[in-house]
């Protein structure tokens, strides 16, 4: 877990159990990010909740929990080693690389994206790609992944900016289970780049204004590489607790 997702487990535990504003308050946290936090962990199974009159009630899982958590996570990463070692020994060949410029060639990235027949994963700022993209370009890329129903899974620095992306530019009914963020500690990890994993392709977008550059990588073996790569870092994020 990140450093927030330990203060509000550590708060659930000092109060037996709460609503999202009372942990919220307790944690001396904003009830957005609160709410987020909790849904995270609830995800990850270290938190649990009942709805009373239709508000949830959050309690945390006994903390033997996380180093249960821990432990299978583990083993899995222990069994996705050799095959991790086995696709970096194989990639001997330069993939096919196709290079852009410029808004609209961010904007012909982000098209490229949606041809994905699977899920798109990807390292991203949601902050940087607000402060960078138009709003109507945000808004429309999101639409069109909603009728699309293309599933994406994110790792992205934490922010307020972060946190609020999605009530600012998604459309309201977009579905929930199309979209998982993994919110990591932004002082450690803050990407300066987009980085989204589709099909065969890896795709690379800067988020500086003095830097409009863009790549895609075409390979088959590159992007399952950098597949099991994001796997494990996705699996390393959501298991690191700071107590």
């Amino acid at each position: 877990m990140t450093d927030v997702e330990g203060q509000v487990y550590m708060t659930l535990l000092e109060l037996g159990g709460g609503y999202v504003s009372g942990v919220a308050k307790k944690a001396k946290l904003p009830r957005v990010n609160c709410y987020h936090t909790l849904e995270n962990l609830t995800k990850k199974g270290l938190v649990s909740y009942i709805t009373k009159d239709k508000v949830r009630f959050y309690s945390a899982e006994p903390p033997q929990k996380i180093v249960n958590v821990l432990e299978e996570k583990f083993h899995y990463a222990q069994k996705l080693l050799p095959e991790l070692l086995s696709i970096t020994n194989t990639l001997t060949f330069k993939p096919k690389i196709s290079y852009y410029e410029g808004i609209e060639g961010i904007k012909s990235i982000l098209d490229d994206t949606l041809t994905a027949k699977k899920e798109l994963l990807g390292y991203s700022n949601l902050k940087g790609a607000a402060e960078l993209l138009d709003k109507e370009l945000i808004m429309n890329y999101a639409e069109k992944k909603m009728r699309k129903k293309l599933k994406t899974r994110i790792i992205c620095p934490s922010s307020e900016e972060a946190f609020d992306f999605t009530k600012n530019y998604y459309p309201k009914d977009f579905p929930i289970e199309l979209l998982e963020i993994l919110f990591v500690n932004p002082r450690e990890f803050w990407f300066e780049h987009e980085i989204t994993i589709y099909d065969d392709k890896v795709a690379v977008i800067s988020l500086n204004k003095d830097e409009l550059i863009g790549m895609i990588f075409e390979s088959p073996v590159y992007a399952r590489s950098q597949t099991a790569i994001f796997n494990l870092a996705w699996l390393g994020a959501s298991s690191f607790i700071a107590l």
